[in-house]
C-alpha cells in the first residue's frame, strides 16, 4: 500500500497503484461508453449550446462547475456540470453537488439553496449534468458505474476502497436500483457486487431503468 497522487496534484489516496486489472468491463464497456456518449453529444449538441448560452447570461462565473472527486485507480475526477448558481453561491452549490452525488443521478432541488429560475429547472430535469457526457467520452467516467465519491466520502470505505476504484464512476449510478440508501456499508456492498459481477446486460438494464423511471 503506497500513496498515489492524483493527476492534478490536489488529492492523494492510499491504495494499490499499478493495478493489474483494467477498469470494470474492459474494452467492451469502454466501446459502448464511447458509442453512446458520442451519439448523445451529437444529438443533444444544439441543446447543450443553448443551455450554455442561457447559463452564461443568467449567472455570474463560468458556464461549468467543476466538481472534484475520485475516479478510477484513485486519480482525481473533475466532473463537469452546468453552473446553476452564481459564483457568490458557490458554497451552497458545492453542498448541493455533494447531496446529489449521494442520492443518485437525478438531481433534486433543495429549498435551502437559492437558485435562479434557470438553475432550478436544470437541476429538476437533470439537464445540468449533460456536460458529463464529455467526461464519459474522454474516459473519466462511464455511462453506468458507481456514483462519484469525494475524498472525504471515500475515506469511509477504508481498506475496501479498491471496490470503488476498480470502476470508472458512472453518469448513471448503478446502485439506484436499490433506492437512495446513503449508508456507506450498503454503498460498498453494491460497488463490490458491481465490480465482481459486471455484465453488459447489467449496464443496459440500469440504463433502461433510468430512462423509464418516473421523475417528479
Amino acid at each position: 500500500m503506497i500513496s498515489s497522487t492524483a493527476r492534478n496534484a490536489k488529492y492523494s489516496l492510499t491504495h494499490i497503484v499499478n493495478l493489474q486489472y483494467r477498469p470494470t468491463g474492459g474494452f467492451a464497456k469502454r466501446f459502448i461508453d464511447i458509442l453512446l456518449s458520442l451519439t448523445m453529444i451529437l444529438i443533444l449538441l444544439p441543446l447543450i449550446l443553448m443551455i450554455s448560452a442561457l447559463v452564461k447570461l443568467s449567472t455570474t462565473g463560468s458556464v461549468f462547475y467543476n466538481h472534484s472527486e475520485i475516479g478510477y485507480d484513485g486519480v482525481s475526477l473533475v466532473r463537469l456540470t452546468f453552473r446553476t448558481a452564481s459564483a457568490s453561491g458557490g458554497q451552497g452549490f458545492a453542498q448541493y453537488m455533494t447531496m446529489t452525488t449521494q442520492s443518485g443521478p437525478t438531481p433534486r432541488h433543495h429549498t435551502d439553496i437559492s437558485l435562479p429560475p434557470l438553475g432550478a429547472v436544470l437541476q429538476q430535469l437533470g439537464l445540468d449534468r449533460l456536460p458529463q457526457l464529455f467526461n464519459v467520452l474522454r474516459g473519466d467516467m462511464s455511462i453506468v458505474g458507481p456514483s462519484p465519491l469525494t475524498m472525504s466520502e471515500i475515506e469511509r470505505y477504508g481498506s475496501n476502497t479498491s471496490h470503488y476504484i476498480k470502476s470508472r464512476p458512472g453518469l448513471i449510478g448503478h446502485r439506484l436500483s436499490s433506492g437512495t440508501d446513503n449508508h456507506y456499508v450498503r454503498r460498498l456492498q453494491l460497488d463490490q457486487n458491481y465490480t465482481e459481477n459486471w455484465t453488459m446486460v447489467t449496464d443496459f438494464r440500469e440504463i433502461w431503468r433510468f430512462l423509464t423511471a418516473v421523475r417528479p
